[in-house]
């Protein structure tokens, strides 16, 4: 009971106690936290008529929050069900939404649902880790996503096989980097977090990155969500993440990265040390905004709106910075 117990501590907090608590229909007590339901995801269509947004409440028999995918016009009007899933996004011509949702061979997958009236649905992706952070390509006939990678396990030593329905010990973990578990996550597996894309009718994953590295800006060496964005001809991709071999003992390190698709060269387009991320290609295709700060051992340092050009170049900071030592 992860969820309800985690929801307990923050009830619970200071110096209430659960005997203290009186049933109301006012307050968020524990007993109604199973009822506790969000809304967030907004995601305008692209002629601006409409508005996906997800809606998320708790699943009492599994112990976990699941999440639906609801449609309404930008008036806020006609609120209908959509479909089980979260994190939408519209296809460039609007027929068209890519969405993660369970499938097989398990946990979530990539779906795409056509919007007309029939309303199809296809799941695009099967694989046994969970794809992320979803873009289509400019065209609509591709879906980028980022996907975690497993490195094969380093243990060399050759064992002789377990007789059948045996319960040997299980062959040793050998940990070799600095970030190894994670709050609610548990171990980590060895691996890195890479960029792919897809036919938006399915078919087989290709990668767009790969190595020894991860994509991703990783303030602090754990894993979590990506940033990046397509060029308007679909021709490559920009990319935050950090490429250094000794990422995992570095703080607020990550840079900007141009990817060529059809090549798969890397190149990196910020310049000294800083946590740069987000980056954000113009409609137009002459710029890239971007999040960062340089210095990043400072104890403090806010994020500064950045522009460059394609190739790197022509760097122009928007907004100023507040430094707190």
């Amino acid at each position: 009971m992860r969820y309800l117990l985690y929801g307990c501590s923050i009830l619970l907090a200071g110096s209430a106690l659960a005997a203290q608590e009186r049933p109301s229909d006012t307050l968020l007590t524990v007993n109604r936290y199973l009822d506790y339901e969000t809304a967030g995801q907004p995601v305008p269509s692209p002629d601006g008529s409409q508005v996906i947004w997800s809606r998320s409440s708790v699943d009492r028999m599994k112990d976990r929050f699941q999440s639906s995918l609801w449609l309404m016009n930008a008036d806020g009007t006609r609120q209908r069900f959509l479909v089980q899933g979260s994190s939408a996004v519209w296809s460039p011509d609007g027929t068209r939404i890519a969405y993660l949702a369970e499938g097989e061979p398990g946990g979530n997958q990539i779906w795409v649902r056509y919007m007309d009236a029939e309303g199809a649905t296809t799941q695009i992706t099967r694989e046994l880790k969970a794809p992320g952070n979803i873009r289509w390509s400019p065209d609509g006939k591709w879906i980028g996503f980022s996907i975690f990678v497993p490195t094969p396990a380093s243990w060399k030593i050759d064992l002789p096989s377990a007789p059948a329905g045996s319960e040997w010990t299980k062959t040793p973990r050998i940990i070799e980097s600095l970030h190894y578990r994670a709050d609610r996550q548990g171990w980590l597996e060895d691996g890195n977090l890479h960029l792919f894309t897809v036919p938006a009718t399915g078919g087989t994953p290709r990668a767009i990155t790969k190595g020894p590295w991860n994509v991703g800006a990783r303030g602090i060496g754990l894993p979590g969500g990506v940033s990046w964005d397509w060029l308007p001809d679909g021709k490559a991709v920009v990319v935050e993440g950090n490429d250094d071999p000794k990422a995992d003992m570095q703080r607020l390190r990550s840079d900007i990265f141009r990817v060529d698709l059809a090549t798969g060269e890397k190149r990196r387009l910020t310049d000294g040390a800083g946590f740069w991320s987000s980056p954000q290609v113009s409609p137009d295709g002459r710029l890239i905004a971007f999040l960062g700060r340089s210095n990043p051992e400072d104890t403090y340092r806010t994020s500064v709106l950045h522009t460059m050009a394609l190739d790197g170049s022509g760097l122009s900071a928007l907004t100023s910075s507040l430094d707190r030592d």
